[in-house]
C-alpha cells in the first residue's frame, strides 16, 4: 500500500467523522425547532379548536423538521465531501500546518498533474505529508462536544413539552391531541349563535293503522314530536349562501348523518321517527369552514299504548255448584284501532286457552256482553278456571300489544263431597243424640250418687246441639225442601236446651218411670223427635240425590241422540268428537250414580223398605259399548245401542223416582198432601186462565175483523201506500257506518231494522194494530238514533263525510216514519168505537172473571205464607205467585178497558208462568246433582257500570225533549232500554 493511498484512507476517515459530527448537530438542532411549532401549534389549536387541517399542518411540519434534519445534516454534506480536495481543505481548516501539503499532495497524486520525469519527487512528497498527518486523530479534529450539547437542548426542549402535557392537559395536552385527530363533521363545524335555517316546514305521515290524516305544520320551531314509525319531511331553508346541508343526529352527532336533498332553493330530509333523539343542522357554505347550530332540535317518539280492558262479571270469586255459563261485560278500549278480543282462561294448571270474542276491526272502542263457558269436559268437581280479556291493537309498527284485564276466578264446588261432608255430620249427629237418649233412658233418678253419668250425658247434648244449630243455619241459607226438616229441628234444639238449661237450674226431677209431664219423659220425647228428624233428612237427601241423577242421565241421553242425528246428518267431525266426549261424562255419571247406590246400601242411609234400588250395572255396560261402537263408526249399531241404553237409563230413572215418592209420601205425608194441594189449585188457575185467553182471543179476533170490514175499501190503497213508505226507509237506512255510531247508536240501529222486517211481515196480513204499534216504536228509535248522531257529530271530533251522510238519511227516514205512522192512526178507528154493547159487555165480563182469578191467586199466597215452612220453597213460590197476580190486574184493567188482545196476550203469559210454577213444585234439587244450565247473570248494580261511557250517554239522551206527540213512548222505550 503507497502513501498516496494511505492519506486517501485518512482523508475517509475524516470524512465519516464530519458527518457523523454534523448529523448529530443538525438532527438535535431540528428535533428542538420541530418540538417548539408543535408546542406552538398545541396552544393555537387549543384556541380555534377542532379542525380538519390540523393533522395536515401537523404532519407537513414533523416532514419538513425530518427533510431538513436528514438533508442539512447528513444529504447535502455526504454529497459535498464526497471530494478528496474538499476533505483536504476541511482538515487545512481544523490544523492549518497541514493546509497548504496537504492539498497539494492530492493535487500531484491526480492523474497528469507530475511531469514524466518527476514521478519520485510526487511520491516523495506525498510521504512526506503522510508522515505529517498520521499523528492526527480525526476525534481531535471534528470533537462531538458542540453536537452533544445540541442533543442536551434537544432533549430539554422534548422534556418541557412533556411536561407541558401533563401540567396543562386542557390547553397544551388538548390542543397536542387535536393536532393529530381528524374531526368529526360536528367537532369540525364553526358553532353558529344565530339561525342557520329559517321557514321550517314538518310534514307528518303517521302510520297506516293509525288512519290519521297527514298534517304538516309551517313555522316550525323543528321540534319533532309523533308516533312511532311516522315518516317525516323537514323541508329549510338556508339563511346563506351554502352547497351542502346535513342533520346531525345525537347530541354530539354520534348517532349519524342524514343526507338532505335541494328542491327549490330548500333543503328537504326524509325520515322514519324510531326513537327519542336530536339533530343539528350543519351547512356547508361555499368558502370557510362548515356551521352547526349550537342547540339541539329534539325528536320526541310516543309510543302507541296497549289497549285498556275492563271486565265485569257476577263476582270476582264466583263459586258454583255446577258448571254454568257465565255472562262478562267487557269493554275494550285503544288509541288508534283494535284488532282481537279474546278470553284467555286456564283451568287448574292447563294450558291457557282463547275463545275469541270480536274482531275490533280497527274500531277504537268495543263493548259488548258474552256467556262464557269453558270446556265442560275438564270442569271436573273442584276445577279453578282463572280467566280475564285480552285486546290486541293494530300496531304493525312495534309490533301487535295487548291489554289484559283484571283476572277473575271461578271454582267448581265439588257436590258430592259437599253432600258427604253434610251426611257425615248429620250421620255422627244422630249417633250422638241416640247415645244421648241411651243414656236418659238408663240413667235412674232415685241414684244421688253417680252425678258425674249425669253430667257426663248433659256435656254430650249441649255438645251435639251446638253443632245442630250450625246444620240448621246451613239448611236455611239452601233452601229447598229440607227447609221444613230445618224448622222442626231448630224448634226442637231450642226446646232441648231450654230442658238442658231447667235441668242445670233445678237438678234432675224424675227420670225412668216419671209420669208424661215429668223433666226425664220430655228430655226423652225431644230427643226422639230430633233423631227421627235427622234420619228422615238423611234418606230424603241420599233418595232426592239418586233421583236427580236419574234424570239428569235421561237428559244427556236425549242429548246424545240429537248429536249423533246432526252428526250422521252432516258427517262433522267436530260432532263426532263432541260425541265421544258426552258419551264418557255419561259414563262417568252412571259410574258415578252406581258408586251412590252401593254407599247407600252399605251405610244405611235408607230404611230397609227403600233399599229396593236399581242396579247401575247394564247401563255402564251399554254406556261401554255405545263408546266402542262409536269409535268403529257403524251408525246402525250407534242407533240400536243408543236406544238400548235409553231404555236402561228410563227404567232405572223411573225406579228411582218411584223409591223417592214412596219414601217421601210415607215419611212426609202432610208435606206431601200439601204439595198436592197446591199443584191442584196451581192447574185450575192455570186452566181457567187459559179459557179467559182463549176467550179474550175470540172477541179479538172479532173486534179486527170488524176493522177489516170498515176499511175494506182502504185496505189496498193503504197498503201499497204503508209499503211504498216502509220501503223507503228501508233503502234511507242502507250501509249505516256501524264503526261510527256510538253503543246507543247501535242499539238503535238495529232495533229499526227488526222493526222494518216485522212491518213487513205485518202489512201483507192485514194486522193493523200491531203494524200501527210497531211503526211507533220506530219513530221512537229513528229520535234517538238522530239525537244520538247529532250529539256524537257536536262532540269536537271531526266527523266522516259518511257520517253527515247518514244523518241527512235518517232525518229523512224519521220524517218517513212519522207519516206513516199518521196515516196508520187515521186509517185505524178507535177500538172502542169498533165494539159493539154485546162486545164490551163481554170485555167486562172477561174483566172481572181476570180479576176472581187474580182474587184467588192472592189468597193462594197469604195460604202459603201462612204456612211457613211447611211447603218447601214456599217462601219463592209465594213471591212467583205475587208478581203472577200484578200480571192478572195488569190483564183486568185492559179487559176493563176495552182492549181484548192486549189483555188475553198478557193472560196467554201468565197461564204459561202458572205451568211452569206447577211443574216446579214437583222438582227434587239435590245437592249432589246437576242442576240448571242457565247463565249466571250479571247483577244489576254491577251491570250498570258496563260499560259505564255508553250508560252515561243513555242517561244524557234521556234528558232531550222527545217529540210532542211520542214523549211517552219515547219514557216507556228507554225504560225498557235500560233493564
Amino acid at each position: 500500500m503507497g502513501d498516496l493511498e494511505r492519506l486517501g484512507r485518512f482523508l475517509e476517515r475524516v470524512r465519516k467523522r464530519a458527518l457523523l459530527e454534523n448529523s448529530v448537530r443538525v438532527g438535535a438542532l431540528a428535533l428542538m425547532g420541530l418540538v417548539v411549532i408543535l408546542f406552538l401549534l398545541a396552544l393555537w389549536a387549543n384556541q380555534t379548536g377542532p379542525a380538519g387541517y390540523w393533522p395536515y399542518l401537523a404532519s407537513l411540519t414533523i416532514l419538513v423538521a425530518l427533510g431538513i434534519g436528514g438533508g442539512l445534516g447528513f444529504l447535502w454534506p455526504a454529497h459535498r465531501w464526497r471530494s478528496q480536495s474538499v476533505l483536504a481543505r476541511l482538515v487545512g481548516e481544523r490544523h492549518p500546518v497541514l493546509r497548504g501539503d496537504l492539498l497539494s499532495a492530492i493535487e500531484l497524486s491526480s492523474p497528469g498533474a507530475l511531469s514524466p520525469g518527476s514521478p519520485n519527487m510526487g511520491t516523495a512528497f506525498c510521504a512526506e505529508v503522510f508522515e505529517k498527518a498520521e499523528p492526527l486523530d480525526v476525534n481531535t479534529l471534528y470533537p462531538l462536544h458542540k453536537a452533544t450539547r445540541m442533543v442536551f437542548l434537544a432533549g430539554g426542549t422534548l422534556l418541557v413539552f412533556l411536561l407541558g402535557l401533563l401540567v396543562l392537559p386542557h390547553s397544551v395536552g388538548r390542543g397536542a391531541r387535536l393536532l393529530f385527530h381528524t374531526p368529526t363533521l360536528f367537532e369540525g363545524a364553526l358553532v353558529a349563535h344565530e339561525p342557520l335555517v329559517g321557514d321550517l316546514r314538518v310534514t307528518y305521515d303517521y302510520p297506516a293503522y293509525t288512519k290519521l290524516p297527514r298534517q304538516t305544520f309551517d313555522g316550525s320551531t323543528g321540534d319533532l314530536h309523533a308516533l312511532k314509525g311516522t315518516r317525516v319531511r323537514l323541508e329549510m331553508r338556508p339563511l346563506q349562501a351554502a352547497r351542502k346541508a346535513l342533520l346531525l343526529l345525537g347530541e354530539s352527532g354520534e348517532e349519524g348523518v342524514l343526507d338532505t336533498t335541494l328542491e327549490h332553493d330548500r333543503f328537504v330530509a326524509n325520515f322514519d321517527l324510531t326513537e327519542n333523539n336530536a339533530y343539528r343542522v350543519w351547512l356547508s357554505s361555499y368558502i370557510g369552514r362548515p356551521r352547526r347550530e349550537e342547540n339541539a332540535h329534539r325528536i320526541s317518539v310516543e309510543s302507541d299504548r296497549p289497549p285498556e280492558v275492563e271486565l265485569v262479571a257476577p263476582q270476582d270469586r264466583l263459586e258454583l255448584t255446577h258448571p254454568r255459563p257465565v255472562e262478562l261485560a267487557y269493554h275494550a278500549r285503544d288509541d288508534f284501532g283494535l284488532d282481537q278480543i279474546a278470553i284467555v282462561y286456564r283451568i287448574n294448571d292447563g294450558a291457557p286457552q282463547r275463545v275469541l270474542l270480536k274482531d275490533g276491526q280497527g274500531s277504537r272502542e268495543v263493548h259488548g256482553t258474552t256467556n262464557f263457558e269453558p270446556v265442560t269436559a275438564l270442569l271436573v268437581p273442584g276445577a279453578k278456571v282463572a280467566y280475564h280479556v285480552e285486546a290486541q291493537d293494530k300496531d304493525d309498527v312495534s309490533g301487535s300489544k295487548v291489554g289484559v284485564s283484571r283476572t277473575l276466578y271461578i271454582l267448581i264446588q265439588n257436590p258430592r263431597e259437599a253432600m258427604e261432608d253434610r251426611l257425615g255430620l248429620e250421620r255422627d249427629l244422630l249417633e250422638k243424640f241416640i247415645t244421648c237418649l241411651g243414656d236418659r233412658l238408663e240413667l235412674d233418678p232415685a241414684r244421688s250418687d253417680d252425678p258425674s253419668a249425669l253430667r257426663k250425658t248433659r256435656d254430650l247434648e249441649e255438645s251435639a246441639l251446638a253443632t245442630l244449630g250450625r246444620l240448621v243455619e246451613e239448611l236455611r241459607r239452601a233452601g229447598g225442601v229440607n227447609k221444613s226438616l230445618a224448622a222442626t229441628l231448630a224448634a226442637g234444639s231450642d226446646h232441648l236446651g231450654k230442658l238442658l238449661r231447667e235441668e242445670a237450674e233445678n237438678g234432675s226431677k224424675g227420670g225412668k218411670g216419671a209420669g208424661k209431664k215429668s223433666p226425664a219423659a220430655r228430655h226423652v220425647a225431644e230427643l226422639e223427635a230430633i233423631a227421627i228428624a235427622l234420619d228422615d233428612l238423611m234418606g230424603r237427601q241420599r233418595m232426592d240425590d239418586l233421583s236427580a241423577i236419574g234424570k239428569e242421565l235421561v237428559a244427556a241421553h236425549a242429548k246424545l241422540q240429537e248429536l249423533l242425528a246432526r252428526y250422521k246428518a252432516t258427517g262433522d267431525e267436530s260432532l263426532r268428537r263432541q260425541l265421544e266426549r258426552d258419551v264418557r261424562e255419561l259414563r262417568d255419571r252412571i259410574a258415578e250414580l252406581a258408586r251412590k247406590i252401593a254407599e247407600v246400601k252399605a251405610r244405611n242411609d235408607v230404611n230397609t223398605e227403600w233399599m229396593n234400588l236399581p242396579d247401575a250395572a247394564k247401563s255402564l255396560a251399554k254406556a261401554a259399548e255405545l263408546d266402542a261402537l262409536l269409535a268403529k263408526g257403524d251408525s246402525q249399531s250407534l242407533d240400536r245401542a243408543l236406544a238400548e241404553l235409553g231404555d236402561s237409563l228410563s227404567s232405572m230413572k223411573d225406579l228411582l223416582d218411584k223409591g223417592a215418592d214412596g219414601f217421601q209420601a210415607m215419611r212426609f205425608p202432610q208435606e206431601r198432601k200439601a204439595l198436592a194441594e197446591l199443584q191442584r189449585k196451581l192447574s185450575d188457575l192455570e186452566g181457567d186462565e187459559r179459557n179467559l185467553a182463549g176467550d179474550g182471543g175470540k172477541l179479538a179476533k172479532e173486534i179486527d175483523g170488524e176493522i177489516g170490514k170498515r176499511m175494506a175499501d182502504k185496505q189496498l190503497e193503504a197498503l201499497n201506500r204503508a209499503k211504498q213508505k216502509v220501503e223507503a226507509i228501508a233503502s234511507k237506512l242502507t250501509g249505516t257506518p256501524t264503526r261510527e255510531l256510538s253503543g246507543t247508536g247501535e242499539t238503535a240501529s238495529v232495533a229499526v231494522k227488526e222493526n222494518l222486517r216485522q212491518l213487513r211481515r205485518l202489512l201483507p196480513s192485514k194486522e193493523w194494530t200491531e203494524a200501527r204499534r210497531e211503526t211507533d216504536r220506530m219513530v221512537i228509535g229513528l229520535s234517538q238514533l238522530q239525537q244520538t248522531i247529532g250529539r256524537q257529530m257536536a262532540s269536537g271530533r271531526p266527523p266522516s263525510q259518511t257520517l253527515k251522510d247518514f244523518d241527512g238519511k235518517v232525518d229523512e227516514a224519521g220524517q218517513l216514519a212519522r207519516e206513516l205512522a199518521a196515516d196508520l192512526a187515521k186509517l185505524l178507528p178507535k177500538t172502542e168505537d169498533v165494539m159493539s154493547p154485546d162486545q164490551r159487555s163481554r170485555s167486562h165480563a172477561l174483566g172481572e172473571r181476570q180479576q176472581s182469578i187474580a182474587q184467588r191467586t192472592r189468597e193462594l199466597a197469604q195460604d202459603i205464607q201462612s204456612r211457613g215452612d211447611a211447603i218447601p220453597d214456599g217462601e219463592k213460590t209465594r213471591g212467583e205467585l205475587d208478581e203472577i197476580g200484578g200480571q192478572m190486574r195488569m190483564a183486568e184493567q185492559e179487559l176493563f178497558q176495552g182492549a181484548p188482545r192486549e189483555g188475553s196476550g198478557r193472560a196467554e203469559d201468565v197461564s204459561q208462568r202458572l205451568a211452569k210454577l206447577r211443574q216446579q213444585m214437583g222438582e227434587r234439587p239435590s245437592a249432589g246433582s246437576r242442576q240448571n244450565r242457565e247463565p249466571v247473570h250479571i247483577p244489576d248494580s254491577e251491570s250498570s257500570r258496563a260499560p259505564r261511557a255508553w250508560r252515561e250517554e243513555l242517561m244524557e239522551a234521556m234528558r232531550e225533549k222527545a217529540p210532542e206527540d211520542y214523549r211517552e213512548q219515547v219514557r216507556h222505550y228507554y225504560e225498557e232500554l235500560v233493564k
